[in-house]
């Protein structure tokens, strides 16, 4: 039976969102199109820029290039990476021409639009994660401070847009929730009992939506049911949330999703990934989509086995690299950091020291100083991430503002990473969740009356 105190968070969430939620929610898996069904499960990896890194490193040094432009018409499809034999890759897939791509796309977009709207959006993984089940405990350090924290910083940093991950109970959205009302922004959480299956929620200040809303809360068809039972009652899942955005008075769809992680499991995340980007690109053509997400997949990893978890070393780093580009593969999306800055992906894992037995006592093996700032949302860098993983995984970009804009409406003008530095708390100095924030300063092109 819950708490009292539990229950009467639940009624002020409740009566909170009966007087901002609007329209009634879609809930359930959404499910998507059989693998093999949609027509970019037949795309060929050469023959599509998202994907053409991963052709590339899945073809031996010496092998012939077929085809008059060095396409393989009869190379693998995207459908051959997520079903039958893992894909063999001889070398690490490297997107450095998928993100100097996106860096050319942004630089057009840097001017801003006569009478275009200013939009601060932010995805941020909370890390508010303490639970126990019947094989053990998982918890992010320092959990209570933090939640009682988090609120406030994150309501008085002026986001327009806030994409969140890992808000897992109830009571957390509870204390969000009162507070973002009293900030001037509404939310969406899902229903409660999928919430603390996904542990997504959203925040949009109010002033910024008008028209008709939709509401999508899906769960995604493949998971590690363990996760679930005897596991933390964890069923991976998104949020988007379409609404008319006033200032401009274009459509806009805002989404969050946290998929599965560690690199073993690549293909269920890639499965995951495949089923978020067909169901957040469904909207028309004219509307923005922008997605915050915890992908738990870097766009690089230079090599294929890196790290050691109780003795044994973790390995298919590269297959871990498959979600980043079939993500924007099927979702049409690009890449809001990239966008706005030279990627510094491959530079940073560059610059990373040889894993080395010393990384379970010390971060980096000592090296932080060493490796390049801004790039890694998930890093023995930071203490709370060093509490839970030292030494067991890649430092990586895991986390990601995404943009679907057909019309070319959104300028990008500016991106980086939020709460970052140490805070004091009554548990001590340390990080306000054990991933660092992504933002990105985007404007917004007022749509053009009609016969304008």
């Amino acid at each position: 039976m819950p708490s009292p105190r539990r229950a009467a968070l639940r009624r002020i969430a409740l009566a909170l969102g009966a007087l901002l939620g609007g329209p009634a929610a879609v809930a359930g898996r959404d499910p998507a199109p059989p693998l093999g069904a949609h027509p970019k499960d037949q795309a060929l990896l050469a023959a599509n820029l998202p994907l053409a890194h991963l052709s590339a490193a899945l073809r031996p040094p010496d092998a012939p290039i077929g085809g008059l432009i060095g396409v393989d018409p009869d190379g693998p499809k995207v459908v051959d990476l997520l079903r039958g034999p893992p894909p063999a890759f001889f070398s690490a897939p490297d997107p450095r021409f998928l993100l100097q791509v996106d860096r050319r796309l942004g630089e057009q977009r840097a001017a801003v639009a006569p009478g275009a709207a200013p939009l601060r959006a932010l995805s941020y993984n909370t890390g508010l994660l303490d639970r126990k089940y019947i094989a053990g405990h998982v918890k992010v350090p320092h959990r209570d401070s933090r939640r009682l924290a988090l609120p406030e910083r994150l309501l008085n940093d002026g986001w327009d847009v806030i994409l969140l991950q890992e808000v897992w109970e109830w009571e957390d959205v509870a204390l969000l929730a009162q507070a973002a009302e009293a900030a001037g922004y509404r939310w969406w959480a899902g229903e409660e009992r999928r919430h603390v299956q996904h542990g997504i929620m959203i925040l949009v200040k109010a002033a910024l939506v008008s028209g008709p809303e939709q509401r999508t809360e899906g769960q995604f068809e493949v998971q590690r049911r363990i996760e679930r039972w005897p596991g933390p009652n964890v069923r991976r899942g998104w949020l988007s949330w379409t609404f008319t955005h006033a200032p401009s008075g274009r459509r806009l769809r805002v989404a969050s999703a946290h998929p599965q992680a560690w690199p073993q499991f690549w293909r269920e995340r890639s499965l995951q990934a495949r089923q978020l980007a067909l169901a957040v690109n469904d909207a028309p053509e004219d509307v923005i989509v922008l997605l915050g997400v915890d992908l738990n997949a870097a766009p690089y990893y230079p090599h294929d086995r890196f790290g050691e978890v109780k003795g044994k070393p973790v390995e298919q780093w590269w297959r871990n690299a498959i979600t980043y580009p079939l993500l924007r593969h099927y979702g049409d999306l690009l890449d809001v950091a990239a966008l706005a800055a030279p990627a510094g992906d491959v530079a940073a894992m560059a610059a990373l020291p040889l894993w080395a037995p010393s990384w379970a006592s010390q971060a980096l093996g000592g090296a932080c100083g060493a490796v390049p700032t801004g790039v890694f949302s998930a890093t023995d860098c930071n203490s709370l991430y060093f509490a839970s993983y030292a030494g067991e995984e890649y430092p990586a970009r895991l986390d990601y503002l995404f943009l679907r804009d057909h019309s070319a409406a959104v300028g990008v003008h500016a991106t980086g990473q939020a709460y970052v530095d140490p805070m004091t708390l009554p548990t001590g100095n340390h990080e306000l969740s054990d991933h660092y924030g992504v933002w990105a300063d985007l404007s917004i092109a007022p749509l053009a009356p009609a016969g304008g």
